[in-house]
């Protein structure tokens, strides 16, 4: 999708970090865009900063709990409400816990799945039938380096598990949305400058309280967010199956893999 002037994308987890670095482009080459979370303020703030940046494009700020089937439907019909069809989708809503498998509860593990793999799944069962009606459109789905080598990141284990599946969904996608003029981007992301590590504060009170466990904060080379919004960007205007935002992890990526593969020679 090379030309995006006029287009519309509807980011989830819009409000800060990758989703609105990405916002901000895709506005900035004459995108409309439809920005959602859960947080009201921060929502507002970062639709506000989309405006300023870019004046003459439609911005609008949806609060949408993507754990929630029914809010991802009103977010559709908010979208139909203000005339607008949706040619951009981009699955970028994510949280995380943090503590060893054990200590994790029921509602821990409901609440990122919820988010990472169901709320992705409901904004394709909602947004994707109308593309392959068009046969246009381009869907992304934001995945993580934690869940492409799962034995690389440890603690942190709904998250790690729901981003492979996520991935597989994408990779799953490409040859069948292909056929309908569809495309589908999997990005597989590292160590970025993002507010994921706070997810708790966004915790809906169905999910109960905070997982409360000490854990030692992980050193790692964190990329600015427009650097990963800028190649998601490139991503969508090529067609790209898959983006790696961090080049320097190829190597362990090919020894997670390639002791699999050793696995079929016995």
């Amino acid at each position: 999708m090379k030309d995006l002037k006029g287009k519309t994308a509807v980011i989830t987890g819009g409000g800060t970090g990758i989703g609105l670095a990405l916002a901000l482009q895709l506005a900035e080459q004459g995108c409309n865009v439809v920005v959602s979370s859960t947080s009201k303020e921060r929502l507002s703030a970062g639709a506000n900063q989309i405006r300023e940046a870019s004046p003459n494009v439609k911005v609008f700020d949806i609060i949408c709990d993507v754990s929630d089937r029914a809010a991802v439907k009103n977010l559709k019909a908010e979208i139909t409400k203000a005339g607008l069809q949706v040619d951009i989708l981009v699955c970028n809503a994510g949280v995380t816990t943090s503590g060893p498998y054990h200590m994790h509860r029921d509602s821990d593990w409901d609440w990122v799945y919820g988010v990472v793999l169901h709320g992705t799944q409901y904004c394709i069962q909602e947004f994707y039938p109308d593309m392959v009606e068009r046969r246009s459109g381009h869907i992304v789905i934001n995945g993580s380096q934690a869940g492409m080598v799962p034995n690389w990141v440890t603690l942190h284990g709904p998250y790690t598990s729901a981003k492979a599946a996520v991935h597989a969904l994408g990779a799953a996608m490409r040859p069948e949305a292909a056929e309908h003029g569809v495309g589908v981007t999997t990005v597989v992301i590292a160590g970025t400058q993002t507010e994921i590590m706070k997810s708790e504060r966004s915790r809906p009170d169905r999910f109960g309280e905070p997982l409360k466990v000490e854990v030692k904060k992980r050193e790692a080379r964190r990329v600015p967010a427009s650097e990963v919004a800028g190649q998601i960007l490139d991503g969508i205007r090529l067609d790209k199956g898959w983006v790696a935002t961090h080049p320097d992890l190829k190597a362990r990526t090919k020894q997670y893999f390639d002791e699999i593969l050793a696995a079929y020679d016995h």
